[in-house]
């Protein structure tokens, strides 16, 4: 029940603040591209919210953001005559703030207190800026005229401080150049960390208060750290030894290590340090690692790097894998090799030449001929004659692949792809076997346009090509391949090899683009069986084809030794199979026609593999035995051929002849006037060849070589 007496409690007053604050930034517009205006008649209010605005929002610039709106026109401005005034002059003061904020730093930096009258410098500073500032209103450059008054009167108070700052600013950069600059003149020039940091403590006497730049000692310690902590990176020690150096202080010997004020300095340059050292033994590591694998290279005999391994100033094993330390230097070698070129006077073949076969000794393609001779079906086409410069590219990379095929088969076959050997094969049939229409040699552009026809896979019933010339080459390939002679051509053996398949498919294959090229049917088949020839590596009746992997070019004569060696350690195998050493071939391992590297021993004519006779498992042969092989046949040949030339030489140059020994076995050095016997040897491979006089002469009678220049044989015909 309700009383007459009562009263509602008293209301809390209502905070309008927020409200007031909400308002005020509604009303406040920031748009860009003119002058602001609010319109319409303002209460006191309003004006008030709108003054807040304006105060939050020159509050939360920079003075360069403000003097940027004022340049720009992008100032806040408004009807209200009162309102507006005091806005013009804070946007005067503000202006004039930002621009005695950049004219204090020119005058700390750039002006020239001795020969400069910084009144004058002030004033024309100013009539130079407000022409360009963007202010208009007479509030707005009166209160930007006043504001740079103050702060005029206050530069010339204080002009004796900025010279003073600029003087000290002169002292500390001096000081630091003089110390850098004899710091890095010393390391040039070798002198010992010790010494050094000797050489440089001397020189605060000179840089000090009693010499000629007058810095003091908390001035020299902090550019003496600065220094070091410059040099630290390239020169630890020297850096370490600046630190440690003791010099002449106020208080007695000291060092920058031994006070305590520049502990953290000196322990953070002296970890650098450390770090550096490390960082710089890691490099040493590597580069001796480096510096052996370019004397494996110069030596031919990269292929046989290692795995290096070491552990790193962090702790952690780092290993270099053998690939890729090979590869990385053949790639420091083709970077010297122009200025080997240059000093060898060599032409750009013989360039090619030398660094394809440092590659080959290595195991490793080289990068830029691979890429030549990469791609070149892809880069061909039927329109090239409208783009020469396209046709000259497909040339190139034709010429190259076809010196290569010429110079190395075997890289040739590995480092071109099957559709770029179809492609080669096509052009070198046209070039060298076809005619163009005016009954001569192909032109270039015709064998290209021909090859570009005859390189694509067949269809039958397809483009130039029916069902009927495909079973036609079919029957005619196969009646050939089983006629005598034939497969003796390609595989070097008249029995019909275990992969001779592989043979026959491809003949097919080549002359049947051929046909569909408009080449006659018969000599499509023998343009195949030589291109067959020309691109197949076999080896006693076996069609090798080893795709990314190279055999060397000795590798017959390096896989004769590997199997007279199994034929030696092994003769119950021969005994067993009634073969000999010539009826052992080799057989790829896994795919039949294509190697990954490893080959079985087999006997050719049952194809049976061949036991060793101690564990009675198949032998096998890597790719990387047989490479190691013919690279010692290699250097036996070439140790072998420096001898012989090193003895001829010699005995040609003292006039001596070669003679057949008197007891028939070996020859001997004579004189042929005085029949006098002498012996040519050298002592060590490389080393000069020592004349010796056997103390005997030689009969009259007895058979004497002929001379034959420079190059006598040991073993022609009597004279």
């Amino acid at each position: 029940m309700q009383s007459d007496t009562y009263a509602p409690p008293p209301q809390p007053a209502k905070n309008e603040n927020l409200f007031r604050l909400a308002d005020a930034l509604g009303a406040f517009s920031n748009t860009v591209g003119g002058l602001v205006g609010v319109v319409g008649k303002t209460s006191k209010e309003q004006r008030a919210r709108e003054d807040a605005a304006f105060q939050m929002h020159i509050a939360g610039q920079t003075l360069a953001e403000t003097r940027k709106d004022i340049a720009e026109g992008r100032m806040s401005v408004t009807d209200d005559v009162i309102a507006n005034a005091a806005r013009q002059k804070v946007y005067g003061n503000k202006w004039a703030q930002s621009l005695a904020q950049d004219t204090d730093t020119e005058l700390q930096t750039s002006f020239d207190w001795d020969k400069g009258n910084p009144e004058q410098f002030l004033a024309k500073t100013f009539q130079e800026n407000i022409e360009k500032s963007g202010l208009t209103d007479p509030n707005a450059l009166a209160s930007a005229g006043a504001a740079w008054d103050q702060y005029k009167t206050s530069v010339l108070a204080k002009q004796d401080k900025y010279r003073i700052d600029r003087t000290n600013k002169s002292t500390v950069d001096t000081a630091f150049t003089v110390i850098t600059d004899k710091a890095n003149e010393w390391i040039s020039n070798g002198v010992e960390p010790r010494e050094f940091a000797q050489k440089l403590s001397a020189m605060r006497g000179e840089l000090g208060v009693k010499g000629s730049l007058g810095a003091g000692e908390e001035t020299l310690d902090q550019e003496y750290l600065n220094a070091a902590a410059r040099i630290v990176q390239t020169n630890p020690e020297y850096a370490v030894a600046m630190l440690d150096a003791e010099y002449n202080g106020r208080s007695g010997k000291t060092s920058l290590s031994s006070q305590r004020v520049y502990r953290d300095r000196v322990l953070q340059i002296k970890a650098e340090a450390e770090k550096a050292v490390g960082v710089r033994n890691d490099k040493n590591q590597q580069l001796s690692f480096d510096t052996q694998a370019d004397s494996l290279l110069a030596e031919d005999k990269l292929d046989r790097a290692v795995d290096a391994t070491w552990t790193d100033h962090n702790g952690e094993q780092k290993t270099i894998n053998a690939e890729t330390l090979k590869k990385e230097t053949f790639n420091r070698y083709l970077l010297r090799s122009p200025e080997i070129a240059t000093a060898n006077k060599e032409d750009p073949q013989q360039t090619m030449q030398r660094e394809l076969r440092k590659a080959q000794l290595a195991g490793l393609e080289h990068p830029a001929l691979k890429a030549v001779v990469t791609g070149i079906a892809s880069a061909a086409s039927v329109d090239m004659a409208q783009n020469p410069d396209a046709m000259d590219r497909v040339m190139d990379k034709v010429k190259t692949a076809r010196w290569l095929y010429n110079t190395s088969k075997n890289t040739y076959m590995s480092y071109v792809t099957e559709a770029d050997r179809d492609f080669m094969e096509s052009f070198i049939i046209a070039k060298d076997n076809l005619t163009g229409k005016d009954g001569r040699q192909m032109s270039d552009q015709a064998a290209l346009e021909f090859a570009v026809r005859t390189s694509q896979p067949v269809q039958v019933d397809g483009l130039n090509f029916t069902r009927d010339q495909n079973d036609k080459i079919d029957q005619s390939v196969k009646t050939l391949a089983s006629s005598d002679g034939w497969l003796f051509g390609i595989f070097g053996t008249e029995t019909t090899p275990w992969n001779s398949a592989a043979a026959q498919q491809r003949v097919a294959s080549i002359a049947k683009r051929l046909v569909r090229g408009g080449v006659d049917q018969n000599m499509a088949i023998t343009q195949a069986t030589e291109s067959v020839k020309r691109n197949s590596i076999t080896y006693n009746g076996t069609l090798l084809e080893l795709g990314k992997a190279a055999l060397p070019d000795n590798y017959r004569a390096a896989l004769d030794g590997i199997i007279g060696d199994f034929a030696t350690t092994n003769p119950g195998v021969l005994k067993d199979h009634d073969i000999s050493t010539g009826d052992i071939t080799i057989l790829p391992i896994g795919d039949i026609n294509r190697s990954g590297g490893r080959f079985m021993l087999i006997d050719k004519n049952t194809g049976a593999s061949l036991m060793d006779d101690k564990n009675g498992e198949p032998y096998f042969v890597s790719l990387k035995t047989i490479r190691d092989r013919g690279r010692a046949m290699n250097d036996e040949k070439t140790a072998k051929a420096a001898h012989d030339i090193s003895v001829r030489g010699a005995a040609k140059t003292h006039g001596l002849v070669p003679a057949k020994a008197e007891d028939g076995n070996g020859t001997v050095w004579i004189n042929p006037k005085t029949r006098e016997a002498f012996d040519v040897t050298v002592p060590e491979p490389g080393a000069k060849p020592v004349i010796k006089k056997l103390g005997k002469r030689i009969r009259k009678n007895a058979p004497v070589y002929d001379d034959n220049g420079f190059m006598p044989p040991l073993g022609g015909a009597n004279r």
